[in-house]
């Protein structure tokens, strides 16, 4: 769901693209919580960009494992 916040990545393709990652790196990047990344039923998955980088500023990545 769009929200018109241009701060807001909307599903995983475009949290994918944004961070240079899969598909696959970001949905396990959610699953073990390295990285803001939400789900809200009847919304789906988002992040926004700002959280995105203070966390990988902050030192937190990508699980190594996180193949694609």
């Amino acid at each position: 769901m769009e929200t018109g916040d241009p701060d807001r990545l909307d599903g995983v393709p475009s949290i994918a693209a944004f961070l240079g990652r899969t598909e696959r790196q970001v949905k396990y990047a959610r699953e073990v919580g390295s990285l803001p990344i939400r789900h809200k039923p009847g919304f789906g998955i988002y992040a926004f960009k700002s959280e995105l980088l203070a966390a990988l500023k902050g030192g937190d990545s990508l699980p190594p494992n996180a193949f694609g």
